[in-house]
């Protein structure tokens, strides 16, 4: 909950007061007070299902070990990511990753100053690091390269290694099953999303992909079935590289991983599929991507993971690619791209997608 402080639901309500409060609550702030803040929004066409704010204070006198700038996340006011958040569970996730789980988890993750939240209301507030001062963010729609995914790829398969098959996956239950979310979003949103979603972004896919989209959920329901034995991992599900920064000389890192809304008990070719077809011009991909598998895979064997066939692999990733797309039915009918950028990642995404699909002869995966 809010600690008594109430819990702020746009940028306005980001007071000194409350910031003040706030940071004491977290222990970043001694008896120096917030006596002005400045907000500036950093979500559009980036974050879609939540407010993302970069707060600068300013204080009353000394304030050793207080924050320069921090970013604040709290959820969208707009109704249709409102809803995509409470399909796949975001805010509450991501709010109790921070309380539970970022500490130790290998990848480097923003500091977290302070968090509160009342599910029943929908009201969720963080108060995070700003990594920009140590650190380069993505751009997925510019696209990665070869050097900052070769980075990014042996981060995450060293993240997936470290939780593999790992008691605390059936010992978390706010982390939900991937599967089953994505069985839940089949259920309850496939069938009144494909067609809008086809208006809307047909012309990104070959007809081929297109003529399976209707029928997509069912085929799904099935592929999880075959997906269920596992084995299982944290995913972020998010991994993107939108949701990286790519630490300078000197930061003590060489990627931090931030946006987690997403992670869930899932198989961690999911991750590197996602990662993969969507962070990459085409050229690059089909230049890198063997590569890129073949490193994820040999870090995965470096770091312990035993009993996981590179066959058993490679079906999994393209199974992937087409989970991936079937989530995206769902969402890219019904989030607000917002703006010019925004509509414009989803274009990138579909189109690389698209071609990912073609080249891992995805389709021929369909049960």
């Amino acid at each position: 909950m809010g600690d008594g402080m109430g819990i702020p639901q746009m940028a306005g309500e980001i007071t000194p007061e409350w910031l003040t409060q706030a940071l004491r609550a977290g222990g970043s702030l001694g008896t120096a007070r917030v006596s002005s803040v400045h907000i500036d929004a950093l979500s559009e066409g980036v974050g879609f299902v939540g407010q993302v704010l970069r707060i600068t204070p300013a204080y009353d006198g000394p304030a050793v070990g207080a924050p320069a700038t921090l970013i604040a996340k709290m959820p969208s006011p707009d109704p249709g990511a409102r809803e995509i958040a409470a399909l796949y569970g975001l805010y509450e996730r991501e709010f109790q990753f921070y309380r539970q789980l970022a500490k130790d988890v290998s990848f480097r993750t923003p500091r977290c100053f302070y968090s509160a939240g009342d599910a029943d209301a929908v009201a969720y507030v963080l108060l995070l690091e700003d990594l920009a001062p140590t650190g380069r963010l993505g751009d997925q729609v510019a696209g990665c390269t070869l050097d900052d995914a070769l980075t990014a790829v042996r981060a995450l398969a060293a993240h997936h290694a470290q939780w593999w098959q790992h008691e605390l996956l059936d010992r978390s239950p706010w982390l939900g099953v991937g599967i089953e979310l994505v069985r839940g979003a089949m259920e309850q949103a496939y069938a009144e999303s494909w067609e809008h979603f086809l208006e809307l972004f047909g012309g990104c896919f070959s007809q081929d992909v297109r003529d399976v989209i209707p029928t997509l959920d069912v085929a799904i329901l099935k592929t999880l079935e075959q997906l269920s034995d596992g084995p299982f991992t944290i995913a972020h599900g998010d991994y993107r590289a939108d949701n990286m920064f790519f630490g300078h000389p000197g930061s003590g890192y060489d990627v931090a991983v931030i946006d987690w809304q997403s992670p869930n008990k899932a198989w961690g070719a999911y991750d590197l599929a996602y990662f993969i077809c969507g962070s990459f011009s085409a050229d690059l991909r089909n230049k890198h991507e063997s590569a890129l598998r073949d490193t994820y895979f040999q870090t995965l064997l470096d770091r312990g993971v035993r009993g996981y066939a590179r066959e058993q692999f490679d079906v999994d990733y393209a199974r992937s690619l087409l989970v991936y797309l079937a989530i995206f039915v769902v969402n890219g009918a019904t989030l607000d791209p917002a703006n010019d950028r925004g509509l414009e990642l989803f274009r990138v995404i579909f189109d690389r997608l698209n071609g990912s699909i073609a080249d891992a002869r995805a389709l021929s995966y369909l049960p």
